[in-house]
């Protein structure tokens, strides 16, 4: 491991020092270096004043709250084809997609990371099954990507535990209309 020494604004400083006081972080050091995965995991270094991207993509910063008062003007096949069309321009923009086998379960989690990248919840993918924690996306939303994606059908288990939906990949034909 390397190590870096650098200067840091008095405002910054007593910002550590105000986290570090309150056990909200375990060290100055943790912190930056913690702020540091951020910047290269979301690709702060391509960031421009009001510009943000993220794997050659433009994204926008948006409470999950507006984005739900969009979602809740559409009907939920509505929403389902909306994300189809999302899936296929993703696909065919992102480099790293376009090239994998993304009928491979093994690959989906590029796709899954990306997602929780993006803060859209934690996704644990097991053999066929994806477990969703806290996704602020609708559901119908989430199944039109990852099932054009994928090019698999996913029946939606619901559980006892709030804010956890099982995606359960199913054996046989794919919905009729994936491509």
């Amino acid at each position: 491991m390397k190590k870096l020494t650098v200067e840091v604004p008095e405002d910054l400083y007593r910002y550590l020092d105000f986290l570090e006081k309150r056990r909200m972080i375990k060290s100055k050091a943790q912190a930056v270096k913690t702020a540091l995965k951020f910047y290269k995991m979301l690709a702060v270094h391509d960031w421009l004043p009001n510009l943000y991207r993220m794997g050659g993509s433009r994204v926008l910063l948006m409470e999950a709250g507006a984005l739900l008062d969009i979602f809740h003007t559409l009907r939920n096949e509505e929403i389902y084809m909306v994300a189809r069309m999302s899936a296929f321009k993703k696909k065919a923009l992102n480099p790293l997609l376009s090239k994998a086998d993304l009928t491979n379960p093994e690959n989906w989690g590029i796709v899954l990371k990306e997602l929780e990248i993006m803060g859209w919840g934690k996704f644990t993918r097991v053999n066929r099954e994806i477990k969703v924690e806290s996704c602020p996306i609708p559901t119908p939303y989430l199944l039109g990507l990852l099932e054009t994606l994928f090019k698999t059908r996913f029946k939606e288990h619901k559980t006892r535990i709030p804010e956890v939906t099982i995606l359960v990949a199913e054996d046989g034909e794919e919905r009729p209309f994936l491509v």
